[in-house]
């Protein structure tokens, strides 16, 4: 068999050119840069746009001599990186040749390309992160206006809660002083039962603005072991009066053991608020003897569940893709603010919020997150 003709070779020959040169014209005019080193982190090529990231030419990265020194840092082990077989992605901060901080998202993979052996390619992701963070602030504001609009609420719902100690403690002091008319030597251990009742009383008052000024203040999260029955509880202890007030009953089935995890309380107890509030409006065409909403509470296979159901009308099908929409609301005096906190909430804790219509009557609201 006769080997290629001088035509065929000068083919391959113009095709590889074309090759090279197509590769060369694409690493010039990407914005990433891209380098190769070998086993020891020293340069073996390096891409001729490096100053678009790094400011630097490449002849003065090549004069560091390391990818290392180019980065600030060791950022992989070569035995991991040969064992992954896939690219393995890293963030980190550099400061460019102006004295500029960039962030930079680095892929790097084990290769063997004419001595190279780790292929490194950088993109600048400084104006990402920075939109990312904007994002965040704008969510932390959003979510503390919710606050705001969500404490008027509690404000109304907790009038009744606080006349209640108030109204103790008026009680007390009244039957102390028709006492001390009676008889100028008060028994000690009446005394000291009336006192005590104030105390308790007194309290209980104190709890109940301490939580209001605690919803009311834009402060950072604060992520703190949690039992999240503790967290239901003190919500429902707090929307008691609401719930009574419009005829509804709250039942608790709570998991029997501590459901333990990790996330921010008063966060926490506005998504329940949220939740909470939400199904004490979806029951209230109900005659009042069928009202019910249930909380529930489980843990299984290393996941924490809240849910919240109600025996309402359900969600109409249309509205379903829309409940966690920012000032979505079916309500003629809402805000639809609600259940878009409660989602950002549930996000924040690395969860995930739903909704569905229970097969019965009424909906169900589910908190899924990691447990600690």
């Amino acid at each position: 068999m006769s080997g290629p003709t001088n035509g065929g070779r000068s083919h391959s020959y113009q095709a590889l050119r074309d090759s090279e040169e197509l590769h060369r014209a694409t690493l010039s005019s990407i914005s990433d840069a891209v380098f190769m080193t070998d086993d020891l982190g020293s340069f073996t090529y390096v891409c001729p746009n490096v100053d678009v990231i790094f400011g630097y030419t490449p002849d003065e990265v090549r004069s560091m001599g390391s990818l290392e020194r180019l980065l600030g840092g060791q950022l992989f082990s070569l035995p991991d990186l040969v064992a992954r077989r896939e690219i393995q992605n890293v963030e980190c901060d550099v400061v460019s040749k102006s004295g500029q901080p960039r962030s930079v998202l680095i892929h790097l993979k084990h290769v063997s390309i004419q001595g190279g052996t780790v292929l490194c390619t950088c993109r600048d992701v400084t104006e990402l992160k920075r939109t990312e963070r904007e994002l965040a602030m704008a969510r932390q504001k959003l979510a503390h206006a919710g606050q705001l609009a969500l404490l008027g609420e509690l404000t109304a719902m907790i009038v009744h809660e606080v006349k209640q100690p108030l109204t103790a403690i008026l009680a007390n002091v009244a039957a102390a002083t028709a006492s001390l008319k009676r008889d100028r030597n008060l028994d000690p251990a009446e005394l000291r039962s009336i006192l005590d009742d104030i105390q308790e009383a007194s309290g209980s008052a104190a709890d109940i603005v301490d939580r209001l000024r605690a919803l009311a203040r834009q402060r950072s999260r604060e992520q703190v072991p949690l039992d999240l029955n503790d967290v239901v509880r003190d919500t429902l202890r707090m929307l008691a009066a609401e719930a009574r007030r419009r005829g509804v009953r709250v039942r608790e089935e709570l998991h029997a053991a501590a459901v333990s995890i990790t996330g921010d309380r008063v966060s926490l107890q506005q998504l329940v608020t949220n939740l909470v509030a939400n199904a004490l409006d979806a029951v209230e065409a109900a005659s009042e003897s069928h009202r019910q909403v249930t909380v529930r509470t489980s843990f299984d296979a290393g996941a924490a569940m809240l849910s919240v159901s109600d025996n309402g009308g359900g969600i109409a099908a249309p509205h379903l893709p829309k409940l966690f929409d920012a000032f979505f609301t079916t309500r003629n005096e809402g805000v639809g603010l609600g259940l878009a906190i409660a989602r950002s909430i549930a996000e924040e804790h690395g969860g995930r919020l739903s909704a569905r219509n229970n097969p019965d009557y009424g909906a169900t609201f589910r908190f899924d997150l990691p447990a600690r």
